[in-house]
C-alpha cells in the first residue's frame, strides 16, 4: 500500500497533466445546467443547491411537499468513481429510514431497475439513471436523466 506522500505525489503529477481540473470542472458545470434545468421545468420541486462533493459523488436534491411531509428527499447524483449517474431516495434520519424500509423493499421487488447498496448509507433505494453518460450531447443527456428521475418518482409516490 502507497503512503500519504505517494498518493499525494501521484495526484500531483495527474493534476499537473490539466485533465483531471477539465474533467472535474465539465462535471459541476453540467450538474449545475441540469439542476438548473429542473428548476425551469419542474416548479412542483423544490430544487437544492449543488453539492460537489470529494470526488465521489456530486449531487442536488428534489423535493415535494409529499416528500417532505414523510422526511423524505430525491437526491440526483454523479458518482465520479463508477461515472454513472443514480437518482436516490434519501431519508431525513436513520427513524424515518426504518418506517419507510417496509415501503422500499416492496418498490425494490415490484421494481428491477431500483436496488440498494448496503454501503450507500445516504440512500434508502437507488436506481441507475445512465452508466454511460455523453456529456457532449447534454441535450439527450439532461432529457434521460429527468425521464429517469420523473419514473423513479412517481415508482416512490404509488408506494407512499
Amino acid at each position: 500500500m502507497k503512503t500519504l506522500n505517494q498518493l499525494i505525489s501521484d495526484y500531483t503529477f495527474c493534476l499537473q497533466k490539466g485533465e483531471v481540473q477539465a474533467a472535474y470542472k465539465g462535471i459541476i458545470e453540467f450538474i449545475g445546467k441540469l439542476r438548473a434545468d429542473f428548476t425551469k421545468k419542474y416548479p412542483n420541486y423544490d430544487v437544492g443547491s449543488v453539492y460537489q462533493g470529494y470526488m465521489d459523488m456530486s449531487y442536488f436534491s428534489l423535493n415535494t411537499k409529499q416528500l417532505k411531509d414523510k422526511g423524505l428527499k430525491i437526491a440526483i447524483a454523479y458518482l465520479h468513481e463508477k461515472g454513472t449517474f443514480e437518482v436516490w431516495l434519501s431519508a431525513r434520519n436513520r427513524e424515518i429510514l426504518k418506517k419507510h424500509e417496509i415501503v422500499v423493499n416492496s418498490i425494490i421487488s415490484n421494481n428491477t431497475a431500483m436496488f440498494h447498496e448496503e454501503n450507500n448509507q445516504d440512500a434508502i433505494i437507488e436506481c441507475t439513471l445512465t452508466s454511460t453518460p455523453d456529456f457532449e450531447d447534454q441535450t439527450s443527456l439532461i432529457n434521460t436523466i429527468e425521464q429517469g428521475v420523473e419514473q423513479f418518482v412517481a415508482a416512490v409516490n404509488s408506494h407512499l
